[in-house]
């Protein structure tokens, strides 16, 4: 059986457009998609659960314990005065003056970090972790916020190319609308004739159970939907002014209308 080739994505179908609009919009994706994966890795918690049974031996309970997410670790230890001290950075251990005056010339270079010691490990083990995301986090919300222009302006000028590639199919379509609601307003216009003649016939036309028109009936009424319909089309030059109907009812509408 022969393959049937796939339809192109989304995505695909703006890249054979306007490549800078398919790459913006994937960078968008990437980021997002991002920022969804480090805020599950922050709020991933789940409460403690007791779960309740019976068996022959009597009432049981199990428990699933909870699973405490990163951000409300990251609020515990705030929270707690531990973390809260201030952490000074150690001091260097400086040899004995005197000593080294004495026997300075035997010994060793003082290692760096005796001089320059490191600052202490933070009190919560993972406080490297959350402010790392944290960073992240803040980094893909100001990439956002420079790539929301630029989506702007490539959609605006995706649009305008799509636009003039398939304007003139659209305004076939349009015109064909119209086409339809003149011929619809027509034959609701024969509708109103009948059942004007049938009055004027001394027939109590009621007796046809005639259809509830609503607001379509109104034909020679410039606020009636085909109307409107049809004047759009012709203001916004999909269609010529000759499109533009010319109903009348040949009798006061509230006589021919249930």
């Amino acid at each position: 059986m022969a393959k049937t080739k796939s339809e192109p994505s989304l995505i695909d179908r703006i890249a054979a457009v306007h490549p800078k609009y398919a790459a913006l919009l994937t960078k968008q994706r990437e980021l997002l998609d991002r920022q969804d994966e480090l805020q599950r890795e922050l709020n991933n918690g789940t409460p403690q659960i007791f779960h309740f049974g019976r068996s022959e031996d009597g009432e049981r309970v199990s428990m699933t314990p909870e699973r405490v997410s990163l951000a409300e670790r990251a609020r515990r230890a705030t929270l707690g005065w531990v973390a809260q001290l201030p952490k000074p950075k150690p001091k260097p251990k400086l040899r004995h003056e005197g000593a080294v005056e004495l026997v300075g010339e035997l010994l060793s270079p003082q290692p760096i970090e005796e001089l320059n010691p490191p600052p202490l490990p933070p009190a919560w083990a993972e406080e490297p972790r959350y402010r790392a995301i944290g960073q992240e986090l803040e980094s893909i919300a100001e990439a956002l916020k420079l790539l929301a222009p630029e989506l702007t302006k490539a959609r605006r000028e995706y649009s305008e190319l799509v636009v003039a590639q398939r304007r003139e199919e659209y305004q076939a379509l349009v015109e064909s609308i119209v086409d339809r609601a003149r011929a619809f307003g027509d034959e609701i216009s024969r509708h109103h004739t009948f059942i004007n003649q049938q009055r004027e016939d001394g027939v109590e036309w009621l007796h046809y159970r005639p259809i509830n028109m609503g607001s379509l009936a109104y034909i020679a009424d410039p606020t009636c939907p085909l109307n409107t319909l049809i004047e759009s089309a012709i203001e916004h030059r999909h269609v010529g002014a000759g499109k533009s109907p010319r109903w009348t009812v040949p009798a006061n509408i509230q006589l021919l209308v249930r």
